[in-house]
Formats: structure tokens, sequence, C-alpha cells
């Protein structure tokens, strides 16, 4: 709960706003003992938290690089998700060096008798 306060409350991570309503919503089910979450808001729930810890995760890393704190940095969530697709390019990118190389292939070697 106190993960789906900071990503209701944090500025930084922006969503629209019938999302910020549906997770508005689950929060207040969860305060209440008696009620329940029906599976997709659970999945809702758990995969926006999961981006949102991703999120921090790259914002404490950016704020790093700057060599400034969390605070003094702009950081949204359209900065993370051109991050996210940054990563994965670079991800495959790496995927695709390890099984290959830079140099060409060798040419078989061609004689005339």
């Amino acid at each position: 709960m106190q993960l789906l306060r900071s990503l209701l409350a944090d500025r930084d991570w922006s969503q629209d706003a019938v999302l910020l309503s549906r997770l508005q919503q689950a929060l207040l089910l969860l305060r209440d003992p008696a009620a329940s979450l029906d599976e997709a808001t659970w999945l809702l729930v758990a995969d926006e938290t999961a981006h949102y810890l991703d999120f921090r995760r790259l914002r404490t890393l950016e704020a790093q690089l700057r060599g400034c704190t969390q605070d003094e940095v702009r950081y949204t969530r359209a900065d993370w998700q051109a991050a996210r697709t940054a990563e994965a390019a670079l991800a495959s990118h790496l995927r695709h060096v390890r099984f290959s190389s830079y140099a060409p292939e060798p040419v078989p070697m061609f004689r005339i008798h």
C-alpha cells in the first residue's frame, strides 16, 4: 500500500485520468479489510507498481549520472519510457554482438587450376 501511495503522490509519475481513478479506487479498497480487489485490478496494481519501481531505479540512476539528488532532477514518465526503449535496444544489440562478429565472414579461398 505504501508503494501505491508513493506512486499516486509522485508528481513525475503521471497517469491518465482513468488509470489514476482506478488506482485511487484500488487504494481505497485495500484500506478496507472487508473489501477485495478483482483480478483485473490486482493485475493493474501489480503492473503499475512494477513499472513505478523501474521508474524509480532509472530516476535514481539519472540523478547519480547528473551528480544531483532525485529532487533536483526532472525525470518524467515519458523520460522513463524513452530510457526503457533505449535499454531494450542496447540489450538487443548486445545479444546480437554476442552471437555474431563485427568482422566480416572470411571468404572461402578461390583457386584457379
